[in-house]
């Protein structure tokens, strides 16, 4: 059991063609960011190796969706199946790649966001550390573990630090690599410090407060964009469905028309989804403050 749960969690990767290496190469310039959201995702990827995959997995799906249009056509006798299927493939095959190309860059933001609600925490646990009169490489042993994302990147850092690599070639490289903002610009702090030789304890005091202040701030500005929200809510959730149902029976009691299921079902069918996109959007507006 514990050999098949292994081979479920590891990750299948596909090989690409050399054709596709090739022309992905020639592409690589028109994705210059693709680098760096791969080095911000932990990707270690080249691109043009992730290029040209996105690419064979993208021809590979509008493939299947052109045999299933051609086996379409072919039982419904149905010749305008083969133009929608020349029109929509496509678009398929764009919006596959796209998706797939830059994965990266969803996987850097959502660990950004979960980077931003540990680190006033963790860069506390080091300023109160260094105040102890710890040195920096001990301090940040303290801190890998115990806060997330935070703490991953702080032991990636510290591996390289034990490989050989010195203190600051180590923290430039773990900035640069770092998807979140607030994180890279709290350390470059750190790094300018040590670089030259000035109090760190005052650098992470003033950090840790200046983190802690955008986040009250990021809070109160959830707090008002929930007031359009929670109106287009109440307008498309609940008044307008009300009122709308309540219209169409009068006019169906004046014209005659027949209401069926099916009108009601699509009002049901519309207001889950709208109910379910309603929720995502307010979860993904919602600031990662740990409390």
């Amino acid at each position: 059991m514990e050999e098949i749960y292994l081979m479920k969690k590891k990750k299948i990767n596909i090989e690409p063609p050399k054709k596709f290496l090739s022309f992905a190469e020639q592409l690589t310039s028109l994705f210059p960011d693709i680098n760096i959201y791969l080095a911000q995702a932990g990707d270690k990827t080249e691109p043009k190796v992730h290029i040209a995959t996105c690419l064979y997995k993208s021809a590979n799906t509008s493939a299947m969706m052109g045999v299933m249009f051609i086996l379409l056509s072919i039982f419904t006798k149905n010749t305008n199946l083969f133009a929608l299927g020349a029109i929509i493939i496509p678009i398929i095959f764009l919006f596959s790649f796209y998706s797939s190309l830059y994965a990266p860059k969803a996987i850097a933001l959502k660990n950004a966001r979960k980077i931003d609600a540990e680190l006033p925490y963790a860069l506390r646990h080091l300023l109160i550390e260094v105040k102890s009169g710890i040195p920096i490489y001990q301090s940040l042993v303290t801190i890998s573990e115990g806060y997330g994302k935070v703490s991953e990147n702080i032991k990636n850092m510290l591996k390289e630090i034990n490989g050989g690599k010195s203190e600051i070639a180590a923290l430039e490289e773990n900035i640069i690599q770092n998807p979140s903002f607030t994180y890279r610009k709290s350390f470059w702090q750190i790094l300018n410090s040590l670089k030259t030789g000035t109090a760190l304890e005052k650098t992470l005091q003033s950090t840790v407060e200046s983190i802690i202040k955008d986040q009250i701030l990021s809070i109160k500005r959830y707090g008002q964009e929930l007031n359009p929200y929670t109106l287009m809510y109440m307008m498309i959730g609940v008044i307008v469905p009300s009122l709308g149902i309540t219209f169409i029976m009068l006019i169906s009691s004046f014209t005659g028309m027949a209401i069926g299921k099916p009108m009601f079902y699509g009002i049901l069918v519309g207001l889950t989804l709208f109910q379910l996109l309603f929720l995502n959007i307010v979860k993904t507006k919602r600031p990662l403050v740990k409390l």
